[in-house]
């Protein structure tokens, strides 16, 4: 995959082992959005997943406790409020690939 699909930034709140939360910024990366509308017995729901893409050969510590938000937040954490200003994704799954030509980490999250 070429340097030029990696345009985009993310905010990490990161959660350790003692629930102390940390803001960690990566600048290109590339972030793929799919908005899903499932038809339920109530009604649809509606809900959004994506896949990130992180270029690194360092070790990347996010974890399924995690949340990201695509850009630069400044914001502290708070999920309500970053709920009502931004679209807040909760990591889902995340693969090492660093190994071969293009050493990556790939993020799973799901709205």
């Amino acid at each position: 995959m070429s340097k030029r699909f990696f345009i985009h930034q993310i905010t990490v709140y990161h959660f350790d082992s003692d629930e102390n939360i940390s803001k960690i910024h990566f600048n290109e990366v590339y972030f793929r959005h799919n908005k899903k509308i499932n038809r339920v017995d109530k009604g649809v729901e509606m809900a959004s997943t994506g896949t990130i893409y992180i270029p690194t050969t360092d070790n990347v510590d996010i974890t399924d406790e995690d949340y990201i938000i695509e850009g630069i937040i400044k914001d502290e954490f708070n999920l309500l409020e970053l709920q009502n200003k931004y679209q807040v994704f909760k990591v889902v799954s995340v693969d090492d690939n660093r190994k071969g030509k293009l050493q990556h980490f790939k993020i799973g999250v799901a709205e």
